[in-house]
């Protein structure tokens, strides 16, 4: 038994996932690394003011990137370096008119007085700056994780990483920015790493400057889809604050923003797992085998019950770690760890199953099932915290998880049958 569970695992599956969790660990820690520093120098009130900008950049990510990267890997393991090449340079294409369109639809919006929750005018209007810089990164970061360049891949990250973590911490600490020495960090990071992305697409030889109507349209026609599926994930991700905003406080908010950090440590895990997964289960969705299928499978369920476990360790540490990381102000906040960490699992079985409708080309249902999610989330977001307070906000996140899981993984079945439950006679 213990043999044949090994042999799902070996070969391309996990060789690299060390380094990818490595890199999840360091990239994502920015939160916990900082939560001394955030929590000491920033009021409950003023780290409600930077979790709503997070929101916002969360918000606007899906509108200009469209999630384009899986553009580059639904091709990269079918088509030659000279089609991927041509595809990056369309992508960019695609991206920048986006970009556009978001900056004067957000002109539009400050210019008729739409609300900015307490965030000055020049905030907003880095919004698509930083997500437009962010998608060079992920297409950067695309290629060489589909090239098994694992060690590159995390040089990127861990550098970003760290460009933030120092810029954060020199501006709020010996310049005292407040909130504002947060985004900066974020903003300048992200224009350093972007820029170097680009350059290093274009010396790597994935950027042909060669336009292409036809590549256009199907960058359209997979990405556009796409996009309520990304708006959905970003409401149930982040919506919850909105919520909490408006029918708490902003005192508590920062507070379950606390908790939510810390329940998302099971994340790290996720898109460790994630970076490792998707190149190799299109890889053998490729090969179109019952073998291969069948390999999938079993990978599937096992990790998928990994997840569970890992939530519920995740929450039995925070109990010990939360206390000595955070001021007392911030104490309450463990009661959201174990919903998050619950949620986040369940988010990371969905990934495992999303790669289905994306490889047979078909993903307006991806948007359909996400948005459904969404509306989910906000619906059970206003009656558990008008029953529970905040933590309502928590248990939202894990139902409209658990839906979003169990739907993708059913419709995507039916667009491309997989041996679910058939699988122990192979």
């Amino acid at each position: 038994m213990k043999e044949k569970i090994l042999s799902l695992f070996r070969g391309n599956l996990l060789q690299g996932f060390a380094v990818y969790l490595g890199t999840s660990v360091i990239n994502k820690a920015i939160p916990f690394l900082l939560l001394p520093i955030l929590t000491k120098y920033l009021s409950p009130e003023e780290y409600g003011v930077l979790a709503i900008y997070q929101v916002m950049v969360s918000f606007v990510m899906p509108f200009i990137g469209m999630n384009m990267q899986n553009n580059i890997t639904r091709n990269f393991f079918s088509q030659s370096k000279e089609f991927i090449a041509k595809l990056v340079y369309n992508l960019m294409v695609v991206l920048t008119g986006t970009f556009v369109i978001v900056l004067i639809l957000i002109s539009i919006y400050l210019y008729l007085g739409g609300t900015r929750f307490d965030i000055p005018e020049r905030w907003i209007f880095a919004l698509p700056i930083i997500a437009y810089m962010n998608v060079f990164n992920d297409f950067n970061l695309t290629i060489l994780r589909n090239s098994k360049k694992a060690l590159q891949y995390g040089a990127f990250e861990i550098s970003k990483t760290i460009i933030d973590l120092s810029l954060t911490i020199l501006l709020i600490v010996v310049y005292n920015f407040g909130w504002e020495g947060r985004t900066t960090g974020m903003l300048l990071s992200t224009i350093i790493i972007g820029a170097i992305s680009f350059y290093r697409i274009w010396k790597n030889g994935y950027l042909t400057f060669i336009f292409d109507r036809v590549q256009i349209k199907e960058i359209l026609k997979i990405s556009i889809p796409l996009i309520p599926h990304a708006l959905g994930g970003v409401i149930m991700a982040f919506g919850d604050r909105i919520f909490i905003d408006q029918m708490v406080g902003k005192a508590e908010m920062g507070i379950y923003t606390v908790g939510y950090q810390f329940g998302m440590i099971m994340i790290l895990f996720t898109t460790a797992f994630n970076q490792t997964w998707t190149p190799w289960v299109y890889e053998l969705l490729a090969k179109d085998k019952m073998e291969s299928k069948v390999k999938i499978v079993k990978a599937t369920y096992l990790v998928g019950i990994g997840f569970v476990c890992l939530a519920f360790l995740i929450t039995f540490i925070s109990y010990f770690l939360l206390p000595l990381m955070t001021t007392k102000h911030y104490h309450g906040a463990f009661v959201h760890v174990i919903w998050i960490a619950l949620g986040y699992a369940f988010f990371g079985m969905y990934t495992l199953v999303f790669p289905y409708g994306v490889h047979v080309g078909k993903t307006s249902y991806l948007g359909i099932i996400t948005f459904s999610a969404a509306v989910i989330n906000m619906i059970a977001n206003y009656f558990l915290i008008k029953m529970n307070g905040a933590v309502g906000s928590a248990q939202a996140t894990l139902i409209s998880y658990i839906f979003m899981f169990v739907a993708v993984w059913w419709y995507s079945n039916k667009l491309y049958p997989m041996p679910w439950f058939k699988f122990r006679d192979r």
